[in-house]
Formats: structure tokens, sequence, C-alpha cells
């Protein structure tokens, strides 16, 4: 049926389209079905714009990819997903159960990666250009394994983290991509902005050494969506990597990055993956060489659809227009890449095809899905897929023109007939991004002081702890500081340093002036500090942990920095502290959204007490306490009551 409730009949007798398989065609009513589930079913539950993306699909894939690994080397090549390609926490979390790691590309890629729950050691960071502020976040986490992109990024690297053992990206001047799409291709004749060219390898090398650097691995990637036809044009590519190799011959492991592709049009074969496989084996069996991948599209990209709704069918100078109520602020790759995605009704009419133009609702000329194709007849109100959506969509889009509609589903296992498709899951980046946002807007927004200026009740108490625990060179940290209520009773220690860290810069600044002047300030995300290793005696977390959507990685981060046996501070409100639900709106289980922004979340005393101990920590002791607040400007009016659990806890003592 239409939205209307109108039956719509579909064709006795039709042609399969080029992209149908197992779990992506139409029925015998001319439904459009996916992963076992009626797409017009799960576009009434989602909405639109909205992406489903499916986990038994991206499990086919990666068991694929991993038969034609298996017999490429010894251990088996390792598989790092290209989480710039898609970010949401379930699709990163069904990776990681399939024994995935993940290839990233920014602090902040790792940071969300560590609050997914992957290790620093599943982990892999390449990127060129970065900032002093990215060095700093590199050298805090020590079990990343991190590529230089440039010989500036040996000697950064080299002042920050002294000694360590990184992989060195290389250009082979030889590329490849999608077609002979030039927007996709990282490496050819053209010198691009990746890696180091083997006219400078020698002194790559040379320059590490003099450093403390130890390059122990290569990686090169070249360009994205390749397919057999490509396969040529990748034996060049494996060929010049063999000369980086001989140049190099304490390196024991290779990444050749990812880029495998996967067909976009009916033009398209599936990539011959022994085919791919043999150029590998061929070129780097023999050199007893540990090999790493990172795909992107081939794992995830053809596991999603894009849900939009047709919001006019209408002919504009001799062409037919069909708009859809999402545009290149969704899904940016055919405006931007000329990367195609398939349109596919969710429900088959009965007519001919008509040439048509997809036009999105950006106010941009840009702003054109694709032009002059053949689509089965639609009218306003249809829900039109877009298929081959699970990679660069959602993690590329934009708010452009204030747009910025659109949810993300994943889809487990194909549920009995009938059953609803599962509830959306919050992404967890957006969500910490919007939550930091809107912190320090609130901090913009007035000159008081959001929470006054006197200390919390039970700081104090603790503090007798905190001054026995100091060791020369002797240093406290009040991570997520706000405006300083509570730096004056760290001040009172007597530690050499007293430092304050808060990722709002107007937070900071609204400090003390007398305070300011006895502390040192450090905006920062309380989950990548830049502090080194075991550096703090002490550390307070207050009135915080409840607001952070990526609370474990910023545990296990204040975890790191402080020295072994070091303290934490912190408090956590129960389901029972006076403003728990207090006009918010729930997100998930005990977690709250204030005002659609500010992040809550409330646990009882045995579920605080584990998120500590998973984190690493030894539980010194903690109590309960109750006190009253005053109105906090700009956000709360009335007075009220918090519950919180203390917790003093360590970081355990190194070994004797």
């Amino acid at each position: 049926m239409d939205k209307s409730g109108s039956p719509c009949p579909a064709p006795a007798l039709r042609r399969a389209e080029w992209w149908e398989r197992a779990d992506l065609g139409y029925d015998s009513d001319g439904q459009l079905r996916f992963a076992g589930r009626r797409v017009l079913d799960m576009a009434a539950h989602t909405g639109t714009p909205a992406y489903v993306y499916s986990g038994e699909r991206i499990s086919a894939n990666v068991a694929r990819l991993r038969s034609a690994l298996a017999t490429l080397s010894d251990p088996a090549p390792r598989l790092l997903y290209a989480m710039k390609s898609n970010r949401f926490a379930p699709v990163l979390g069904h990776l990681r159960g399939l024994g995935v790691g993940l290839d990233v590309c920014s602090p902040g890629e790792v940071r969300h990666a560590l609050g997914c729950g992957f290790l620093e050691t599943e982990l892999s960071f390449t990127a060129g250009s970065l900032s002093g502020a990215d060095y700093a976040a590199l050298a805090g986490w020590p079990g990343v394994w991190v590529n230089a992109d440039s010989l500036s990024a040996l000697r950064r690297l080299a002042i920050v983290s002294p000694g360590r053992r990184i992989g060195l990206r290389i250009n082979p001047a030889a590329g490849l991509g999608y077609a002979a799409n030039p927007l996709v291709r990282y490496s050819g004749a053209k010198p691009t902005k990746f890696g180091v060219y083997l006219d400078r390898f020698a002194e790559a090398l040379e320059l590490a050494a003099s450093l403390g650097l130890r390059i122990e691995a290569l990686h090169c990637h070249t360009g994205c969506g390749f397919l057999t036809p490509q396969l040529t044009a990748l034996d060049e590519v494996f060929s010049r990597v063999e000369e980086f190799l001989r140049l190099a011959p304490g390196v024991r492991r290779l990444n050749l990055g990812g880029g495998l592709g996967i067909p976009l049009t009916s033009a398209d074969a599936p990539l011959d993956l022994a085919a791919w496989a043999d150029l590998v084996r061929r070129h780097f069996a023999s050199r007893g060489l540990s090999l790493e991948f990172e795909p992107g599209d081939y794992l995830v990209k053809d596991a999603g659809l894009l849900l939009t709704e047709v919001t006019q069918v209408e002919t504009k100078g001799g062409r037919v227009f069909v708009g859809l109520n999402a545009g290149f602020n969704v899904h940016p790759e055919p405006a931007f890449y000329r990367l195609p995605l398939a349109p596919a009704p969710a429900q088959l009419r009965e007519g001919p095809e008509t040439t048509v133009t997809l036009a999105g609702n950006i106010n941009e000329a840009l702003d054109l899905w694709a032009e002059d194709i053949p689509l089965p007849p639609v009218q306003e109100g249809d829900v039109l897929c877009l298929l081959n959506a699970g990679g660069y969509g959602a993690a590329m889009s934009s708010s452009h023109c204030l747009r910025s509609e659109f949810s993300e589903h994943f889809l487990t296992v194909t549920p009995p007939f009938g059953s609803m498709p599962p509830l959306p899951v919050p992404n967890s980046i957006l969500l910490d991004q919007a939550n930091q946002r809107a912190w320090d807007e609130l901090y913009r927004s007035t000159t008081e002081y959001v929470w006054g200026l006197a200390p919390l009740p039970f700081v104090a108490d603790f503090m007798e702890e905190f001054r026995r625990a100091l060791r020369p060179p002797s240093r406290l940290l009040d991570a997520g500081a706000g405006e300083g209520r509570n730096l004056g009773v760290l001040l009172s220690c007597g530690a050499s340093e007293v430092h304050a860290l808060d990722s709002s810069l107007h937070a900071l600044n609204k400090i003390p002036a007398a305070i300011r002047a006895q502390v040192q300030c450090r905006h920062a995300d309380m989950s990548a500090t830049g502090f080194p290793d075991a550096f703090f005696d002490g550390v307070t977390v207050l009135d915080a942990i409840e607001t952070l959507p990526n609370s474990t990685a910023v545990l296990a981060e204040l975890l790191r920095i402080l020295k072994p046996g070091g303290l934490l501070l912190c408090n956590i409100p129960g389901p029972d502290d006076g403003i728990a639900g207090t006009d918010m709106q729930a997100i998930g289980p005990n977690a709250f959204l204030y005002r659609q922004s500010y992040y809550f979340r409330f646990v009882d005393q045995h579920e605080a007490e584990a998120l500590l101990v998973r984190a690493g920590f030894e539980v010194v002791r903690s109590c309960r306490c109750n006190w009253h607040e005053q109105a906090h400007p700009g956000f709360r009016r009335e007075q009220h009551v918090h519950a919180s659990q203390i917790f003093l806890v360590r970081r355990p003592a190194s070994p004797s």
C-alpha cells in the first residue's frame, strides 16, 4: 500500500535488478525486503531520512574477505576497519565482535573507538598534517599503532613519544580507484599529500634512526573502490611497494591499506577476490611479513540503505525531477565524489520506467543524487531507498542549510516474520559532540557562575588522603574543572602543581583570577588529556562522570595519567538523585537528555563501583552524600537535592 492506504499493485512479471541478492530484493508483492524485513515497515518505524545497517551482511562480508586471505601469511592477515567510512557505534561494536580492529585517523576517532570498547592495541592511526594537540594526544595512547605520514611527523613524534615503535606511510607514485574516477585516488603521476615518496625514503629511515624511533612497518593506501579491471594497476602499485621493502630489510609488517570496492552500477561485476589475493601472494607472501588490510567500503557499504521520502515529482524544462527529503548533507558521495547510489522504490508500482533526475533538498545546484537515470514509477510520499549507503554517508554528513535530520539503525539477526525492527540506537560520537557544545554554550551564555564558587561539601573530607599521596614532583588535577569551584580545596593540599582541565574554554576562562594564577589550565577532552603517563598523584572528577557519554574512555585515560598508587576522587549520582529524569528525555537505560542536549546517566552504587573496577581502579573507600544545591543560572531555576555515591579509588601500585 502507499501512504494513503491505497494498494500499489506490482507488475506480474519483472526482470531481476542487478543489485538483488538473497538478503536484498523484491518479494512477489513488489515489496522491497532487506535483512529479512520489509523496508516499508522499517520506514514507518524509523521515519526518513534513515540509515539502516545489516549486521548479518557485515558478518558475511568479513567472512568472505577472511576466506580469501586465509593462506596469505602466518599469522593470518589482520583486518582493520576504516572507521572514517562509518563510525556508528553499533556497527563498530559488531565488527569488534568479529575480531576486526580499526584504522583511525584523528584523536576524535581514537576517543570514539575507546568509548566503543576497543583497546588501544586494536587501533592503527594513519593521518597527515597533524597539529601539536594531535601529537600530544597520540603520546597519551602508547598502545595505539602510529604510521607517520611525513618527515615532519617523524621529528614531532620523536619529541612527544621518544623511542616509539612506528610505521611509515609510503607513496608509490601509482594509484587506482573506482573505474577511472580521479577523485578517489590517493596516489598517481600527480604528486599527492600522502606519505613519503621513494626519493626521500632513505632520508626518512635515517632521520627516524637518528631520532631514536623504530620503523617496524610500512603502510600504503593508494585509492578507493577498485574492482577487477583495476587489478593491473594494483599489480604496478605492489611492484613499487617492493622497491621500498628492498631498502628497508628490517621491516616485518606491511599494511596495504584498503580500497576494495563493490559494484555500484549494472556495468560493474564483483571484485575477483581470488585474483586480488593472488596478487598479494605473488608480491609479498614469501617475505615473512605480517600483513594488514584496512577495508572500509568492502565490509559495510552494501550493508547499508538510506531510506528517503519522495517529496515531489515534476517536469521542469522537459526534464522529470524526483525530489527527496535528503541531500548531500546526509550522504555526500554522489555530489562530491561522483560515486552513485542505486535508487530502489520500497514498493514497486505498475507502469514503465521513466528517465528522471533525483534531486536533494539542499539549496545548492550541486545537490543531485543522479541525473537522467531510469526509475520505476514513484509518487509523492513514496519511500525511495538509496542502496550501497553504508559507507561515507552518515560519517561525512553535515548540517548545511541547517538540515541535519536523519537517524541510524542497526539490524541484528533476521527477526521472525511480522516482528518490528529494532529501536534506534543513539549515535554516541554525535551525542558526545552535542553534549560538549551544550556545556560550552552554557558557560558562554552567562557571566554568572553557573555552579557557584563554594566547593562540593564532601571534597575536603578526602584531602588528607590526597596530601599523604603526594610524591615529588607532586601534581594534582581537577578534571572537568568547570569554573573552578573545587580548585581551592586542591590548592590547600600543598602540591607543587595543581592543574585544571575542561573541554570548555569558556568555563576555564571564568575561573576566578586569584585561583587561575595558581593553577595550570588545559583545554582538552577528558578522554585525551595529552598529559604524560603516570603524571599525577591525585585527580578529582566531580559532578562530571554522569554527564559523559564516553565515561569508559575517560576513566581509562585518568588511570593512565595517575602515578601507580595515585588517587582518584569522584562522585556518581544514582537514580534517586533529585534531578534524575526530571524534565529529561529518556534515551536508554538510566540515560537521559536534558533540554535535548545535556547528557546524564544515573546508576546505582553497585553499577558505579563496577564501572570503576572495570576501568582498573582499586576502591579505597566510598560513602553516601546528600546535599542541597541552589538554582544554577542558565541551567536550572529551582533548588534541588543531590544524592551521590562518593568513591576514593586508586591506580594499583606497580608490582614490587
